[in-house]
């Protein structure tokens, strides 16, 4: 299934990209060299050939977006190379690097997430393989194909549901500890118990296509029993009509504990118009309990916490754990960002900049800072060693050295958040019954055919 859907995503997505010609940037001619004194690993891994380049990145995790170009322009004084980074809006990941593609204007540098990156890496990236990197996590956590590593895995990532320990407290008058509830029905006896101390709606939902899609529903195919392998198997059923999904046990369970969620949510009066910026304020002032979200949520969230506030992130409970019995205690996560360099529309120039930067990233204090404690992120990379601070990262970094994180899987279509996502949202506001989102799901992976 992976090397048929691979070629597949390559073919519907990419097809307009394969016989479009890039041309090569130019580099900046005017960029002034401050050489820092304070980070010798910047300094030997950046050389004269690439001081004065300019190299484009695309970064799609846009609630980091000021921290990249503050960073870019503490990067280009200290090493004389000047990297433009933008954020696509309004596209998917896929959609985006396509269209730069077909325009013979891709970045040097783009994140994308693993599919997108599985699916033109043979064509389009620079081979990483002899990276120093590679052995410390990039060919764990990156993406190789046929033993080939194209890809710096940017970051841990896992989602669940975000909860407010010291709001919870305070409404019950009883200490939490997350890893007491252990089915949805404990789950809801506590929302039960909230609402009748004066919490009306203690939970928030995303309306967005990608938080529906691409971070709630993928439960139900990587949960099946956690790994990869049984994930592909559900996926190539799916594909080929013989896997009914509306009767599958994963899909009802983890649909059952969304309709609890919807019940309490406090968009359900309009869940379409929900806002992300509300649901973060609402969460960590206290006003709701549970978010349905990912770590990655703390740079938004980090801003309307008060000191003393007490958060992390749990699993989405389920009664039914029949096949896999650490549903209620396993979060699902992977390298959700990757970020390959590419070879057709960069110069060899901007290659080699784009290498030194990534090498940064992994190798320097510097870099090493960015990734921890600027962008809270929770790394890949067994030679850093800062600890994430931020209570969200903490509660993935608890889970990854535990081993209780569930494979994340890596080939999903690229319209699939969108496509799938749209009958989600039509599920959220009650537009159709669960029989039908199933068979707006099973008609989506048909049409692949």
């Amino acid at each position: 299934m992976k090397k048929k859907l691979v070629g597949m995503l390559f073919t519907v997505v990419m097809v307009s990209t394969l016989l479009a010609g890039c041309g090569k940037s130019s580099t900046s001619k005017d960029t002034t060299v401050e050489k820092s004194s304070t980070d010798t690993t910047a300094k030997k891994d950046t050389d004269a050939k690439t001081s004065g380049i300019k190299i484009t990145m695309l970064n799609t995790k846009s609630e980091i977006q000021t921290q990249f170009e503050e960073m870019a322009i503490a990067y280009e004084k200290e090493t004389g190379v000047k990297i433009e980074v933008y954020t696509a809006t309004g596209d998917s990941p896929s959609e985006e690097i396509a269209k730069k593609y077909a325009a013979g204007d891709a970045p040097t540098l783009i994140m994308g997430d693993p599919q997108d990156v599985a699916a033109i890496a043979l064509e389009k990236a620079v081979d990483l393989s002899g990276e120093e990197w590679a052995s410390l996590g990039g060919n764990q956590y990156g993406i190789t194909v046929d033993g080939k590593l194209y890809s710096l895995p940017f970051c841990i990532e896992a989602r669940g549901l975000i909860y407010n320990k010291t709001a919870i407290e305070k409404v019950t008058g009883k200490e939490f500890n997350p890893s007491s509830i252990k089915s949805m029905d404990d789950l809801q006896a506590l929302l039960d118990e909230l609402v009748a101390g004066g919490m009306e709606t203690p939970v928030a939902l995303n309306k967005e296509d990608w938080s529906l899609a691409a971070h709630y529903l993928t439960l139900v195919y990587e949960e099946q029993d956690g790994t990869n392998a049984t994930t592909s198997k559900f996926i190539d059923g799916l594909y080929a009509g013989t896997e009914n999904l509306g009767k599958n046990t994963r899909f009802n369970a983890v649909m059952d504990t969304f309709d609890m969620l919807k019940k309490y949510n406090m968009n359900k009066s309009d869940p379409l118009a929900a806002d992300i910026e509300l649901n973060a304020a609402a969460i960590a002032e206290g006003d709701i309990a549970f978010w349905f979200h990912g770590n990655w949520a703390w740079t938004i969230l980090e801003e309307y916490v008060e000191d003393g506030t007490e958060m992390g992130i749990m699993p989405v409970v389920q009664n039914d754990t029949t096949g896999n019995a650490n549903v209620n205690t396993y979060l699902c996560g992977s390298a959700t960002k990757q970020i390959m360099i590419d070879k057709v529309c960069s110069t060899p120039e901007q290659q080699k900049a784009a290498k030194d930067f990534l090498n940064w990233l992994v190798n320097s204090e510097k870099g090493q800072d960015f990734l921890v404690n600027v962008c809270n992120v929770v790394p890949a990379f067994s030679n850093i060693k800062l600890e994430v601070k931020n209570p969200l990262g903490i509660s993935v970094q608890n889970c990854v050295e535990n081993g209780q994180l569930f494979d994340g899987y890596i080939y999903y279509p690229g319209d699939h958040w969108k496509e799938v996502g749209a009958s989600m949202q039509k599920y959220l506001a009650d537009q159709i019954t669960r029989d039908e989102l199933a068979t707006e799901i099973t008609n989506y992976w048909d049409a692949l055919k």
